[in-house]
């Protein structure tokens, strides 16, 4: 009579190749994606569909390697195939221009992302950035650099408005803004956040915090999304503050993540300054299970963070946003599970 227990079998040395060798190629995948960005297949396509000939022809590369690219897209699900045409998926056409919400600058996955991965060894030994060991200098002077350049700083807000725009679609549906007047973006980039709250509530009044070049691309979203006469922009040091008052409601996305202890209880202190009694705090995080464990995306941005920002700086536990958040006078009220990133809810106290 068997005893109910399951016993593991181990791998065989074809089981472990094939798994490991699956592990060690996943960044082909992405190379493929960040080539076919690159030669703008997806936005050729996007026009209609095409062969690899027309492609090659259009686009000014090999027609026979090129048409192993794109086998290899329909394999990433990016393309789907009819006869000798290839046209995008629904998922690719969010890498067109025409998109309503442009996903094409995640491809800064491939330039500035995808080297210092490469330095991951050197980050885990030292537990610290890897800016200097991969591009010869520091945050601080790559920042300064980033502001002083139009084009680059318009490229890096369109990471920002590429993770944004949906999370705050996200937030717009999971949290209701109805008995709420107005929302403070603290570090909100060019707004993609509060645009899409104020977009689906036709009484909110936004305000986007940023430093004067961001606040720039901020005022074009503002009113490129018909909403000036409700949002504006307004500049303030992340840590010198004061942030501006009169918001009911303040909203953290993608902030907390980047600094250490320390800093972020100075960035909730500003926020707790700025709401009035009983004013609404949202983060918006990938928050990690009790053991640190939690989704590949939460797990990847906490090493991501690693790589690009100072010690501390880490993906958090409920509980460690809990002691930052009540060290600070709020209360946290309940976390909201979505992904890619979660909705923790908090009230001043």
């Amino acid at each position: 009579m068997g005893s109910g227990v399951a016993i593991a079998t181990a791998p065989g040395p074809v089981d472990a190749l094939n798994r490991l060798s699956e592990i060690a190629t996943r960044y082909c995948d992405s190379q493929m994606f960040f080539a076919a960005c690159n030669l703008g297949v997806f936005e050729e396509l996007g026009k209609g569909p095409a062969s690899a000939r027309e492609l090659a022809q259009r686009l000014g590369f090999h027609e026979e390697a090129g048409h192993r690219l794109m086998v290899g897209l329909c394999q990433l699900g990016l393309l789907t195939r009819g006869a000798d045409r290839f046209a995008n998926t629904a998922v690719a056409e969010y890498l067109t221009s025409a998109a309503l919400v442009p996903l094409m600058p995640l491809l800064m996955w491939g330039t500035l992302f995808y080297q210092a991965w490469g330095n991951l060894d050197s980050a885990v030994r030292e537990c610290s950035p890897r800016w200097l060991q991969t591009f010869g200098a520091t945050q601080q002077e790559t920042f300064a650099n980033l502001y002083k350049d139009p084009a680059a700083l318009r490229r890096f807000c369109g990471l920002m408005s590429a993770y944004s725009i949906p999370q705050g679609k996200l937030l717009a549906e999971a949290f209701d803004f109805t008995r709420h007047g107005c929302v403070l973006d603290v570090a909100g980039g060019p707004g993609g956040l509060i645009i899409e709250v104020g977009k689906r509530y036709d009484h909110i009044r936004g305000i986007v915090l940023d430093l004067p070049p961001v606040c720039d691309l901020a005022d074009e979203a503002i009113v490129a999304a018909g909403l000036k006469e409700r949002f504006v922009s307004r500049h303030a040091d992340l840590f010198e503050g004061p942030y501006p008052g009169g918001a009911d409601v303040v909203t953290l996305s993608w902030v907390l993540h980047d600094w250490n202890d320390e800093h972020c209880r100075q960035i909730l202190r500003h926020c707790h300054a700025a709401l009035p009694r009983g004013g609404t705090l949202l983060i918006t995080e990938s928050v990690l299970n009790p053991d640190h464990s939690g989704t590949s995306f939460a797990i990847l941005m906490s090493l991501h963070m690693l790589l690009f920002c100072e010690p501390g700086a880490s993906e958090r536990t409920e509980a460690e946003y809990t002691e930052l958040l009540e060290s600070t006078g709020f209360r946290v009220e309940r976390l909201v599970r979505m992904t890619p990133r979660d909705l923790l809810v908090a009230r001043k106290m």
